[in-house]
């Protein structure tokens, strides 16, 4: 039987987080026998570690943890803002797989997915080193798209990829050393997108676009006014996405765990948690630069795209 191969990487405070979204992937997957997950820990504490084990077995999937907070690759590279070194972990994936493991699905730890993950494994990345999702975050930003054109020299009609879902061609990356490439470049540029920014500079024109529904972004998920709505180029499929969610992916400021529950916004992550080893942890958890910090923004966008979307 061929393995569903899931690489997620997380850190302590992300444990948790990390742990909902398997649960979600495997709620969501036809045939959960077939999973194999691989976990790469910053410094997750062992009590949290079992818990991930234990609801992932309870599936009955299969998990393998690797311990990456020793490697003296990732010490003293550029972070910022809530992006950690652990954004850094999936370069090692070459280095670390097992040797039957030849493709991979990457996904960032603050994710819920809600489509059947042997759709999104049938990728075909034969020839290519990964398939990943258009950022239209920053391709419908004049500013971040300037900053883009500026340190990694994307063409003004290129395409810029977010790295928070990689179908990774594992043989291709072993063979051009794709890892080590990237953290020789990080190394000598403070990237702002960190190695999102070195990956788009290495594949530039030479990886595979997935379908926007396998990685919604905020910009989509609210369907920004200005740069979405607004921009014929972009319009017509942050809509369909928005309809036919697979992934989404809270890579913005406000992240569910943070708030009380909220029907639209929230709601399924509250209910995928009750489906781990962490149902039983206090809600919500609140990070220290969100105090003070109100949702209601956030819903009255969450409303209004709802709509826009019935209209649209």
């Amino acid at each position: 039987m061929e393995s569903i191969n899931i690489a997620i990487a997380a850190d302590n405070n992300y444990a948790q987080h990390a742990c909902v979204e398997m649960a979600s992937l495997l709620y969501n997957t036809a045939q959960k026998e077939k999973i194999r997950f691989f976990l790469l820990s910053d410094n997750i504490e062992d009590a949290k570690k079992k818990a991930i084990v234990r609801t992932v077995r309870n599936y009955g999937a299969a998990i393998s943890v690797y311990e990456l907070s020793s490697d003296e690759r990732f010490e003293g590279l550029y972070v910022r803002g809530k992006l950690t070194r652990t954004a850094y972990f999936r370069l090692a994936l070459p280095d670390i797989m097992p040797e039957d493991v030849h493709k991979i699905i990457y996904l960032d730890s603050d994710m819920l997915v809600f489509g059947d993950i042997s759709e999104l494994w049938s990728t075909n990345v034969e020839g290519v080193p990964l398939a990943a999702v258009p950022d239209y975050g920053i391709m419908s930003s004049a500013r971040l798209w300037k900053q883009k054109e500026s340190f990694i020299g994307m063409k003004k009609d290129g395409t810029y990829f977010n790295s928070g879902v990689l179908v990774i061609n594992l043989d291709m990356w072993k063979k051009h050393n794709s890892g080590h490439e990237a953290l020789d470049l990080i190394r000598e540029e403070q990237y702002p997108h960190l190695d999102q920014d070195a990956l788009n500079k290495i594949f530039m024109d030479n990886w595979i676009r997935l379908p926007l529904k396998w990685n919604i972004i905020p910009p989509v998920f609210y369907l920004f006014w200005k740069r979405i709505l607004l921009n014929s180029k972009f319009r017509a499929k942050a809509i369909e996405a928005r309809k036919n969610i697979r992934i989404i992916h809270y890579a913005g400021r406000y992240k569910p765990w943070e708030f009380e529950r909220h029907e639209g916004f929230n709601n399924q992550y509250y209910k995928y948690l009750a489906m781990t080893e962490f149902k039983d942890v206090k809600m919500p958890q609140l990070a220290k630069d969100m105090h003070g910090k109100s949702i209601n923004r956030q819903l009255v966008r969450l409303k209004i795209a709802d709509i826009l979307c019935r209209m649209l």
